[in-house]
């Protein structure tokens, strides 16, 4: 048996600009089955032609997996009509085939998917890979969806596995090696922990492997950093749900990079403001281990705000975490949701006014998005404020939903504005990345310059109007900055 594993080729470009990352869910899967059959990994996000690219090698593959949050689906439908044509049969994973299984079962889109594998994937997919190699009935494999008599069934969800049962990632498994860089260094993503306990309303975790957190041991983060440094990467991506839960864990995990001497190698996370801003120790021991980069949750600066997404009082560490993360030269990215429910005009602006106060280096102005089966969502159809059932417009960057005092693209407008103001000469001058990454800042403004430039001169000959600009950029999906 030969399989191919895919990613999803589509991504939100703005974000892919800095960081294009090989996907780490699919290397891990080929671990586990590499020992059965033939297992490559295809990661196709940022090719041109990735539908030509798939046709081409898809031919000699017995099975195909593809993994789709809610926006990627529709793409990784198409994909699989590609290797349905070709004789293959198609596995699909990852948020929204998970959640969404059973309306994939009674719809169309199941005559394109042989398999769901629901959830946490590794030991389902080794069973459905060790089933069909023996000719045995996939009804007892938990966790997987699949045909039976004309109809998709279900079987049982698994249990969540302990981590001294996950194989090491097969990184050798990547077809395509190169292309996936932060700020021009090579990247690769190593997991340091799964899930999280806090119950934010909009996350999808919680769904997909409940209220926990499990952590690997460090020895075996030492192992999988020197092991994706092998394969090329001189920097690290830590993607855990919540990395920071543990707050002396990833203290000793600091510890051990620099008794290890890894510390030439860029660290990158996301992270708990409150996580973050509980330790200045931590954050300092981060800086020495050779983190620069932290993405932070800080979601809102309004209360009421933080109440409705199940937040707690976040935004109250937010200067603390930022200030000791820029102390210690580490570029601090946030995300700031706007579009909730009691939201007016000044409720949105509020968090501009929080970014700019800190001195972010690169905020993330997010619509509220109603993701299926979420609390939030089921709230907001509740008081009828959500407008739009395309999941592909599921990205963060369309308003699918309208407040109680502004209409979905009054939403998505002012959201692209605040994108388009904050990157201005005041950011310019604090922004840490210009001297962390000259390099790559310093193509990204002579990208930028000519382009923007373009556009103040079409708004000044009224030749084009922040409007049209408004709706150029989100058919890209690429954030504005710089307009305004």
């Amino acid at each position: 048996m030969k399989i191919l594993l895919l990613s999803s080729p589509t991504v939100q470009p703005d974000f892919d600009r800095i960081a294009r990352l090989p996907n780490l869910g699919l290397v891990s899967l080929a671990a586990h089955v590499d020992d059965l059959c033939t297992v490559h990994v295809a990661d196709i996000h940022g090719m041109k032609n990735h539908r030509d690219y798939v046709r081409r090698v898809v031919n000699s593959y017995d099975l195909v997996g593809l993994t789709a949050m809610s926006f990627q689906y529709q793409e990784a439908l198409a994909l699989a009509g590609i290797a349905k044509s070709a004789g293959a049969e198609t596995v699909f994973g990852g948020y929204h085939p998970t959640l969404a299984c059973e309306e994939i079962g009674e719809s169309a889109d199941a005559k394109l998917i042989d398999y769901i594998v629901r959830g946490e994937g590794e030991a389902t997919f080794r069973e459905l890979v060790k089933a069909k190699l023996e000719g045995r009935s996939q009804k007892e494999i938990l966790g997987l969806s699949h045909h039976d008599g004309g109809r998709m069934v279900h079987n049982p969800p698994r249990p969540l596995l302990k981590t001294e049962e996950i194989k090491m990632p097969l990184r050798d498994a990547r077809l395509i090696k190169k292309g996936f860089t932060s700020f021009e260094i090579p990247i690769d993503s190593v997991e340091t922990s799964r899930g999280c306990t806090q119950g934010c309303k909009f996350c999808s975790i919680n769904l997909m492997y409940g209220r926990n957190f499990r952590r690997f041991a460090i020895e075996r983060v030492i192992a999988d950093i020197q092991g994706a440094e092998v394969h090329g990467a001189g920097s690290i991506f830590f993607p855990d749900d919540n990395i920071t839960l543990d707050v002396k864990r990833l203290e000793r995990l600091c510890e051990a990079i620099i008794e290890a001497g890894l510390t030439h190698l860029r660290y990158k996370t996301q992270a708990s403001a409150s996580g973050i801003a509980s330790s200045k120790k931590l954050v300092d021991k981060m800086g020495e281990a050779g983190f620069d980069g932290v993405f932070l949750g800080v979601e809102s600066v309004n209360r009421r705000n933080l109440q409705f997404l199940g937040k707690g009082r976040m935004s109250d560490d937010a200067e603390k975490a930022v200030q000791y993360l820029h102390d210690n030269n580490i570029i601090v990215s946030t995300g700031l949701i706007g579009g909730n429910p009691d939201d007016d005009r000044e409720d949105m602006w509020e968090n501009f006014r929080l970014a700019r106060r800190l001195k972010v280096d690169f905020p993330i102005f997010y619509i509220s998005t109603p993701y299926p089966k979420t609390q939030m969502r089921a709230e907001l159809e509740e008081m009828g404020l959500v407008t739009n059932n395309d999941f592909t417009k599921y990205d963060g960057l369309h308003a699918n939903l309208r407040t109680k005092h502004l209409s979905d693209e009054e939403v998505a407008y002012i959201t692209w504005e605040m994108n388009a103001r904050y990157y201005d000469y005041q950011w310019l001058r604090y922004n840490k990345v210009k001297r962390l990454y000259p390099k790559w800042f310093a193509k990204e403004m002579l990208r930028l310059a000519p382009f923007y430039a373009k556009r103040k001169l079409a708004l000044a000959l009224r030749m084009r109007t922040r409007e049209d600009f408004f709706r150029e950029d989100l058919e890209s999906g690429e954030l504005c900055k710089g307009v305004t």
